[in-house]
């Protein structure tokens, strides 16, 4: 999602339902601690119901290696990642009853 895209649909989302938190995360790559992914958080509620969306901004993946044990199996796989250019997805959440947020698709948010 662009970042016109991104701001359109939190102004839309701030006009008609008041955004609760709007925060920005920085966090470590799992299988590269030297690069950093952005995370853009918001969340709101609607019809009492609360939700959440991320859109998470990382460096983009260039190609992928998969490591093989001795058995033939996947052991474990490897990214390597482009040092310039960055992706970005968007995430949506809902509360769940036991108090975390479960990903849903945005079209269960339209149901609701």
């Amino acid at each position: 999602m662009s970042d016109n895209k991104w701001e359109e649909l939190i102004d839309l989302i701030d006009t008609k339902y008041t955004i609760d938190v709007s925060e920005k995360i920085q966090e470590s790559l799992e299988d590269d601690p030297a690069l950093k992914r952005d995370i853009q958080r918001i969340e709101f509620e609607k019809d009492n119901v609360k939700y959440r969306i991320d859109r998470v901004t990382s460096p983009a993946i260039v190609d992928k290696k998969t490591h093989y044990s001795h058995a033939g199996s996947a052991n474990r796989v490897q990214y390597v990642y482009d040092k310039t250019e960055t992706s970005s997805k968007v995430k949506f959440y809902q509360l769940m009853p036991d108090g975390t947020y479960g990903e849903i698709t945005p079209e269960s948010m339209l149901a609701n």
